[in-house]
């Protein structure tokens, strides 16, 4: 054997058995070999398909996981995208309604303003009124004095 040959359950070396089985080979002198038991092949092929199984499951295992990933990281990337979208539709909501809301606030400030000022308005003609009454009570009086002497 150039290389080392060693069992792959048990890592028992056997490269002098290999070397053995080769030359008897070469040589001629190869006898049958008797047939395993059920068992022993079973637990051979056990032993040896063991550590295969479990690379092969570890493999399922890890894709079905970066299958998962991927199916997650696409999610996301849907709901960032709807959420964007989301935002940028309440933006175009509320930006007219908070101009409206301004010009509203803007339009009862005003009209506070214009009723302060009538407020002032109307006194100033009630009391013009009232000087006027006042004025035509006396003239009244005047014209209406009976003089007796």
């Amino acid at each position: 054997m150039p290389v080392p040959v060693a069992c792959p359950t048990c890592h028992r070396d056997g490269t002098d058995e290999a070397n053995r089985i080769i030359s008897k080979v070469l040589h001629g002198k190869t006898q049958p070999l008797p047939p395993p038991s059920v068992n022993a092949l079973l637990n051979s092929v056990q032993a040896s398909l063991a550590p295969h199984l479990v690379d092969a499951l570890k493999d399922a295992v890890v894709q079905e996981l970066a299958a998962q990933r991927r199916e997650l990281l696409a999610a996301q990337q849907t709901a960032a995208a709807e959420l964007t979208e989301l935002a940028r539709r309440l933006e175009a909501v509320q930006t007219p309604l908070l101009e409206r809301l301004r010009a509203y606030e803007q339009r009862i400030s005003e009209l506070e303003n214009d009723l302060a000022d009538q407020s002032k308005e109307n006194r100033e003609l009630l009391k013009l009124k009232i000087d006027l009454l006042r004025e035509q009570i006396e003239t009244e009086r005047r014209t209406s004095r009976v003089n007796f002497n």
